[in-house]
């Protein structure tokens, strides 16, 4: 008996031993289960994180790609109504150029024109909506308070008044004009678009309310682009 219970006693710390080597081993072995399920999960994870974090190259693919597919879509318009160019796509159109027309397309040097003043005008587009940084605008604004302003001189010369004048007024000539210039684009867009598709040449409510949405979505598409691109630098 008590043979039986010297073994039983050497026994049982050997088996509890041997327990713990395989629940170690397969403890090991399920973490590297889990770790090789997590590997596509996590490059996944980190690919992601790359179009959504602020100056990664991620955010300048989207970026340009935003700001090529919006001017490829404006130029649309420029293209048939500047260049009286067959619609480049078959959305809301009674008839498009077609996947044969796409081919021969690059070697049209309207075509390139077109994609040219698109570019230009989302990009000036873009640029008044963005307006200026604060820093930029703290930086000229006390620049210009160095500059003070006297009195209207009386009792001299009409070139003394202009002179004051002029200088009363500095600065404003180019505000205005980025003003209008402004404008002029976002006019020029806003007119080749409808131009290229009227939305009121149809009567269905749904198709006027389509088109109307598509309009509006190519003439931001690029400006929006554009300023992600800009952002991501």
């Amino acid at each position: 008996m008590a043979l039986s219970n010297n073994s039983e006693t050497t026994d049982k710390p050997q088996q509890q031993r041997q327990h713990r080597g395989i629940s170690f081993y397969v403890e090991i072995l399920a973490q590297w289960i889990v770790d090789l399920i997590a590997i596509p999960v996590t490059f996944i994870t980190h690919i992601l994180a790359q179009f959504v974090t602020p100056g990664s190259s991620g955010t300048k693919i989207l970026g340009a790609l935003g700001f090529f597919i919006g001017t490829l879509l404006s130029s649309d318009g420029i293209w048939q109504t500047l260049f009286n160019g067959t619609p480049m796509f078959s959305w809301f159109e009674k008839t498009w150029i077609g996947w044969v027309g796409w081919l021969t397309l690059p070697f049209n040097l309207f075509f390139w024109l077109a994609l040219g003043i698109s570019a230009l005008v989302q990009v000036m587009e873009a640029r008044s909506l963005r307006g200026k940084r604060p820093d930029q605008a703290r930086t000229e604004f006390e620049e210009s308070k160095q500059y003070t302003l006297g009195s209207k001189p009386t009792g001299n010369i009409d070139l003394t008044t202009a002179l004051w004048r002029d200088y009363k007024v500095a600065g404003m000539k180019e505000r205005h004009a980025g003003g209008a210039i402004a404008l002029f684009f976002w006019l020029f867009d806003l007119t080749t678009t409808f131009v290229g598709r009227n939305p009121f040449a149809y009567t269905d409510p749904g198709q006027i309310l389509g088109c109307l949405a598509y309009n509006f979505t190519t003439m931001m598409a690029g400006e929006i682009g554009y300023t992600i691109w800009r952002l991501s630098k």
